[in-house]
């Protein structure tokens, strides 16, 4: 069985590498990997594991070589039945709006 820190430093290189090989691109949603950050999408609530999508998100706005710990993963439960395109121009008021979101209830304490 695969070391679970293992598995995690698999997955920020292939999200790194994402954006290595597209570095036009700001944004790409994804599926969650199977055990990926399943403690924190149970704050989301209840919910079928396979709604499970993750946002990521370039970290650099001046579009650098981007090292693999540059990219900010956005925790995201699909609609059952919904279908998000993965382009910048759907991607960002999504994420717009989770972090808006975020920073009104921020505020709010």
């Amino acid at each position: 069985m695969t070391d679970r820190k293992a598995l995690e430093k698999l997955w920020e290189r292939a999200d790194g590498t994402y954006f290595r090989r597209y570095p036009d691109r700001f944004y790409h949603i994804r599926n969650a990997y199977q055990h990926e950050c399943s403690g924190e999408f149970w704050t989301l609530g209840e919910h079928e594991t396979n709604r499970r999508r993750i946002i990521l998100c370039r970290a650099d706005a001046e579009q650098k070589p981007l090292p693999d710990n540059k990219v900010i993963k956005i925790l995201f439960l699909a609609f059952a039945d919904e279908t998000i395109e993965d382009d910048d121009d759907t991607l960002f008021p999504i994420v717009r709006d989770i972090m808006l979101d975020a920073l009104k209830r921020e505020k709010l304490k």
